[in-house]
């Protein structure tokens, strides 16, 4: 089933039709006549409302309103207009002599007729009975600098949405109700129903709505890719009517948030004197006299800059009565808080659809190109990247050295090997290059009226390239690299999809009934190749130029899906409500006995105030529905081919005393033919609430979700006769969680407002894990540090198990009278200064086996908070967010607060203990005898923290303005981001998210982070 016929994505395939859809939009732009025109208003606001349909009652003839209310339309005297929109009422017109009509609306309850994407089909609010979260275009078109990852922020309910680093294109790292797996816990993305591997190269302006499938009767319908959760970003359509044509543009200028705050060169050698006296040693002659050294350099300020921001956004969108287009292009250009990085993206948007009699056809194009210029992560030193070494560096070195090759100064002498980082950023460069293509197309026929047959083809290809040229240098006396090397990676990923779906859809009296049946098949495809050579000419990044050693590598890897799908949605009288759906999966990352997998779930909804027996005063209680849900999710991912040995070949060897060569293979895995799917069992009970006549609303959810059959790598030890740990179904997971979303809206004479918030609270523990008694440890934080997390059946995912530090001893009769009941010395080696730290298994020593439950990586509840305010044509829009009760372990101070090692410290060590300053930093000593900088509680810190994330002045021009300008409409704003954040973390950032493994959460490689950025930017949004 790999190979397929008769399908060409080549340009000549695609020419024709494009050519006759584009002809067809012009003809039918040209003949549009405009008879008859009006206004459609909010009835209570008094607001225009964009985007409602108005269509003549008995033809096909419609219009949509523009971003003014206004629409014309041609329509006979006699006949009715019907004009309906998501979040309102139907409203019918009767069309007598009069040319222009104003019409006012009424807004339904809630909100209630909004059209919920939900997965092979839509659904009306007021009929959805699953956890579903969503975000409309418009949430996010108050934004300032974001991508679309970022505009989730807060926003949804539990949806976990973390930077990825502050680098410039960095991507968010996206949590759907905790992490129920130890392997890839990302959501599935989907983008106009095909499968993408992140959403952070959409537009977004292109986004009309992104719908978070929460829950197993939201979600199941996508079966063993959906355990996480689903993220479905639908992106706009065009709408019948004259052409429409937005433009948007941003710029600003970013800057970093903290640095932070370490000692000049005469304090280091202040601090650094004092800790080789109290170990007897030698001073380093470099810090021999602190008094003539001065501030020295500052590595930080040498590293970082206020750095440019710039985005467009130019769509056109329109269509007729039978067919519409809507297509979009997008430009971004961002450089880094730190020097040398960057990023770019180009992007380009097509999507069409047109009907032919019982005959729809439509597609959709996405091509971006995306381009990062990256930090190098480290030249083996112990300064990490170009941000971990412009903390530790020491400030007595220069940044250049006009007689050294290469032109920059570094470390010398008897001091840790921290490279100048400015030295980094200058003499390697890597860049990373990423084309992506998303192509989808369906042709949908309507067998029998309510009976339609839909073919969908969906292709994606992302082929990445990376370049890392490292020149020649010596950069002082600790780093030196001989040659001109370059290094050329190819990544390439291709997905194609195929799915056969049919769709029956029937109102009969007070039934309503829609039924879904699917097969679909996915293939996925991953290619990889290396190249690299050394010894090239100077200002050469040619591989044939090269007359060094070359490496050569590759390998591909391939999967397949095939899926039956079947979902049933029923409403009785718009009280009683049943969503039952089930799908049947096989993967072939599993071995023939285990490969298929079923995944059904079943929901139930009451709409309480539709009943007779409900006479609530709507001015209380407006409207109220209870929800429950119960489903099987599932979970493949992890790599290919788990179920079978690996075998490397090229082991030889030689034999007997003619030394010949034998040739031979060897066993690198084992074969795991057992392995399984991941089920995901979940339970949710909800609730969605209207007061106030709908002004207030409210939905709140309990869930419980418990993972079986966890797959995850146990150790086995190497004399089995393996390098790889083998991959096996050997776990138990719970997360159990409340979720609340609430908004409110009213309007007080010119002022129109609203208010929303959401709140989210999970808990997750691990019941059983491997072989019962089983650990993983992770989040080593530094390059020399113990890992500080742990996962162990009865307690949380990636709990921080550190020794305690209890406080510091204040004098030599401390430290002797610290014992264990035989008497004792617990430390031994420690001296007044030094850290006490606690003897938890009562042993009379302190090592790892004295590690206790220190916190958790996961908040306590996370929160979004927003408004929304609008008079006369100024408009301000606020947004904050943040989380309480997490812990973070910061690595980064771990180093900087040492005074044990030959590199740059922390400011808060010229407080360091001394007999005439009993401080809480311990002594400076270098060497650390008592093992002060050990990983413990110590370093550990609260991450709870309160954000201003958006702030955002607007104005609208009035209306004669444009229509002097001739323009729909036009608004300015300024806007600010990151403006402020309020937490005791001293790190950084703490939204330190970045992407890897969930057993690192919580832990912030300081010596490899990227600082977030504050933006202040000024906007545009133009329509014509």
């Amino acid at each position: 089933m790999t190979n397929f016929h008769g399908v060409s994505l080549s340009p000549r395939a695609w020419c024709k039709p494009i050519m006759l859809l584009l002809f067809l939009f012009s003809f039918l732009m040209a003949d549009a006549q405009k008879k008859i025109s009006g206004k459609i208003t909010d009835a209570d606001s008094k607001e225009p409302v964009f985007g409602a349909s108005v269509r003549v009652k008995g033809s096909s003839k419609g219009a949509v309103t523009d971003d003014k209310g206004v629409f014309t339309i041609d329509a006979p005297k006699g006949s009715t207009l019907i004009i309906s929109s998501m979040e309102y009422g139907t409203t019918e017109v009767k069309v007598e002599d009069a040319s222009s009509y104003d019409i006012p609306i009424k807004r339904s309850v809630s909100g209630l007729n909004e059209v919920v994407v939900i997965g092979y089909g839509t659904v009306k609010r007021k009929d959805l009975t699953g956890a579903i979260a969503s975000l409309k275009g418009a949430d996010i078109k108050t934004e300032g600098v974001s991508n679309v990852g970022r505009a989730l922020q807060g926003k949804l309910p539990g949806v976990t949405v973390e930077s990825a680093g502050g680098d410039p294109g960095s991507g968010t790292r996206i949590l759907i109700r905790g992490v129920g797996t130890f392997n890839n816990a990302d959501p599935l993305y989907i983008v106009d129903g095909v499968q993408v591997a992140n959403i952070n190269n959409v537009a977004p302006g292109d986004i009309e709505s992104m719908d978070v499938l929460k829950d197993a009767s939201a979600a199941a319908i996508y079966g063993s890719r959906a355990a996480n959760g689903v993220v479905l970003v639908t992106t706009k359509s065009g709408k019948p009517g004259k052409a429409v044509i937005q433009f948007n543009t941003n710029v600003g200028f970013q800057k970093i948030l903290k640095k932070y705050d370490v000692l000049n060169a005469s304090e280091w050698a202040t601090v650094s004197n004092a800790a080789h006296d109290a170990a007897g040693l030698p001073r380093l002659a470099i810090a021999a006299d602190p008094s003539q050294l001065g501030k020295g350099t500052d590595w930080q300020d040498a590293i970082y800059r206020t750095a440019p921001i710039q985005q467009y956004y130019l769509g056109v969108s329109g269509g007729g009565e039978t067919a519409k287009y809507s297509m979009s292009g997008q430009y971004t250009d961002q450089d880094g808080i730190v020097d040398v990085t960057g990023y770019k993206r180009y992007g380009a948007r097509v999507k069409s659809e047109a009907t032919k009699g019982r005959l729809k056809i439509g597609e959709t194009l996405l091509l971006t190109r995306e381009k990062w210029i990256r930090m190098p992560g480290g030249w083996g030193g112990q300064g990490g990247n170009p941000v971990g070494s412009a903390t530790k560096m020491i400030p007595v070195f220069n940044i250049y050295d006009s007689t050294a090759v290469g032109g920059y100064s570094g470390a010398t002498g008897p001091v840790v090997n921290v490279a100048n980082p400015v030295a980094q950023l200058h003499l390697e460069d890597i860049s990373y290059e990423l084309t992506s293509i998303l192509a989808n197309a369906f042709a949908e026929v309507s067998i029998l009226p309510n009976l339609k047959y839909k073919f969908n083809v969906g292709y994606t290809n992302s082929f990445g390239n990376t370049d890392d040229y490292q020149r020649r240098y010596v950069v002082g006396g600790l780093f030196a690299h001989a040659t001109n090397d370059l290094s050329q990676t190819k990544e390439r990923t291709n997905l194609v999809l195929l799915e056969n779906t049919l769709n029956y859809n029937k109102d009969f009296g007070k039934h309503s009934l829609q039924v879904l049946a699917g097969y679909a098949y996915q293939r996925l495809k991953y290619n990889y190749w290396l190249a690299s050579k050394t010894n090239l000419p100077d200002g050469i990044k040619e591989l044939d130029a090269a007359s060094g050693a070359a490496t050569v590598g590759g390998n591909s890897t391939e999967s397949v899906l095939l899926s039956q799908l079947g979902r049933v949605i029923y409403s009785y009288d718009n009280r009683y409500l049943l969503t039952a759906s089930f799908r049947r999966d096989g993967s072939s990352r599993f071995g023939k006995d285990n490969r298929y997998g079923n995944f059904p779930s079943v929901a139930v909804g009451w709409n309480l105030s539709n009943e007779k027996f409900f006479h609530a005063d709507p001015r209380v209680l407006s409207s109220l529905k209870i929800r429950g849900s119960y489903g099987i999710l599932g979970n493949q991912e992890i790599g290919d081919y788990q179920y079978s040995a690996a075998i490397a070949s090229n082991i030889n060897y030689v034999i007997g005393a003619a030394q010949q060569k034998w040739f031979g293979a060897i066993q690198t895995a084992f074969a795991s033919p057992n392995i399984k799917w991941e089920n995901t069992k979940t339970i949710n009970a909800g609730i969605d609430a209207g007061f106030l006549n709908g002004k207030l609303n409210m939905s709140a959810d309990y869930f419980t979700k418990r993972t079986t059959d966890v797959l995850l790598e146990v150790p086995i030890p190497g004399s089995a006769g393996s390098s790889e740990n083998p991959t096996v179904n050997a776990g138990i997971l719970q997360n159990k969680g409340f979720e609340l979303g609430i908004n409110y809206g009213n309007k007080v004479g010119v002022l129109n407002y609203s208010v929303y918030g959401t709140l989210s609270s999970i808990r997750n523990k691990v019941i059983e894990l491997g072989t019962g008694s089983q650990q993983i440890f992770g989040g080593q934080p530094t390059h020399h540090g113990a890992s500080t997390t742990l996962t162990e059946a009865g307690g949380q995912v990636s709990a921080f198990y550190l020794i305690k530090a209890v406080g510091i001893f204040q004098s030599q009769e401390e430290v002797n009278a610290y014992r264990d009941k035989n008497g004792k010395l617990i430390q031994p080696n420690a001296s007044a200064g030094d850290i006490k730290f606690l003897d938890a298994n009562g042993d009379g020593s302190i090592s790892n086996a004295d590690r206790v439950n220190c916190g958790s990586p996961f908040p306590k509840f996370e929160y979004g908070l927003g408004a929304n305010l609008s008079a006369f044509n100024f408009d301000l829009n606020i947004f904050m967010q943040g989380t309480s009760g997490n812990k973070i372990y910061n690595g980064l101070r771990q180093d900087l607060e040492g005074m044990n090692l030959e590199f740059n410290y922390s400011r808060a060590t010229l407080n360091a203990w001394t007999p005439t300053n009993h401080s809480n930093i311990p002594r400076a000593v270098i060497n650390d005898p008592n093992f002060n900088t050990q990983s413990s509680s110590r370093f550990l810190e609260s991450g709870s923290y309160f954000r201003l994330k958006t702030l955002q002045i607007g104005y609208t021009i009035p209306e004669f303005l444009n229509n002097k300008f001739k323009i729909t409409s036009m608004r300015a704003y300024i806007s600010a981001d990151n403006l402020f954040t309020i937490t005791n973390y001293s790190g950084y950032n703490p939204d330190i998210g970045r992407t890897g493994s969930i057993l690192d959460r919580g832990v912030d490689f300081g010596h490899v982070a990227y600082p977030l950025a504050r933006v202040v930017s000024f906007g545009i949004q133009l329509s014509l």
